[in-house]
């Protein structure tokens, strides 16, 4: 059996790819477990300083395996299947938001349910102009999951959301470029491509006051005002004694590009 979730690296650079081309990457328990192993390895590593998310095949993700959820169902096992994925699956999550590293999503395809909210979970989506946006759940009777229901109303606003999930209309890559679901629009061909150059530049960046933005990224829609001022006090006082932060201020005051090493 192949894996589930195929891991390489360029350089500094982490690539992680959903593996499941025949089933359009649909995410069943292994894939779970695997990628959110591949996300955890790739926090942990320090010599990774950027991550590609991408999918092998037609799709980048066609959401849950509705194969299995509807042999579990016939089983009676519905609730322990979930019980067993979720845990897995929204652990990666946490983790994608948490690590400092940004991640990028390469969209070669269709990203439906679960794997929309995988691509909304990454900091930055590249796609090709055939690549469609699907909320899915609703299609199948279901509530949202993956994070698709926390990040969408961010992106576009809770009426938008809602109809996007109550009415499942597909979204295709101009109008999810247009809607600020997408950072760039590419040739198919070019998508990887793409996606890795963007990588590489953040990966030159700093990476602990990335992290430090994405945590007050995370919290801005759920912190009154003063803690949020009070928080971005704190982590740009811990910004301020990195080596990078010094860097930076030297580069500018010699005008020169700053070399970060991402400490």
């Amino acid at each position: 059996m192949e894996n589930a979730v195929l891991c390489s690296r360029e350089g500094n650079v982490g690539v992680i790819t959903l593996n499941r081309p025949a089933q359009y990457n649909v995410i069943s328990q292994e894939l779970a477990l695997a990628f959110r192993t591949a996300i955890r390895e790739y926090a942990e590593d320090g010599s990774i300083r950027a991550v590609v998310l991408t999918g092998n095949g037609a799709a980048f993700c066609g959401g849950g395996d509705i194969r299995f959820m509807n042999a579990a169902r016939e089983e009676g096992r519905t609730v322990a299947s979930f019980e067993n994925l979720f845990p897995m699956l929204h652990g990666a999550i946490l983790n994608m938001r948490e690590m400092p590293k940004p991640i990028i999503a390469a969209l070669n395809g269709v990203a439906a349910g679960g794997g929309l909210g995988l691509a909304l979970a990454c900091d930055f989506r590249v796609a090709s102009p055939k690549v469609t946006l699907l909320t899915a759940f609703l299609g199948i009777g279901a509530s949202p999951d993956s994070s698709s229901s926390f990040f969408l109303p961010r992106y576009v606003g809770i009426g938008r959301a809602t109809e996007l999930f109550l009415r499942n209309k597909p979204v295709s890559a101009e109008e999810a470029l247009g809607l600020g679901l997408l950072n760039a629009v590419v040739p198919p061909e070019k998508v990887l491509d793409e996606a890795m150059t963007l990588a590489r530049e953040l990966a030159q960046g700093p990476t602990g006051a990335f992290g430090r933005t994405k945590q007050l990224l995370n919290q801005s829609f759920s912190t009154s005002l003063q803690e949020h001022l009070h928080d971005e006090a704190r982590l740009i006082t811990i910004s301020g004694s990195t080596n990078d932060f010094a860097e930076g201020l030297t580069a500018f005051l010699r005008k020169r590009k700053p070399v970060f090493t991402g400490k």
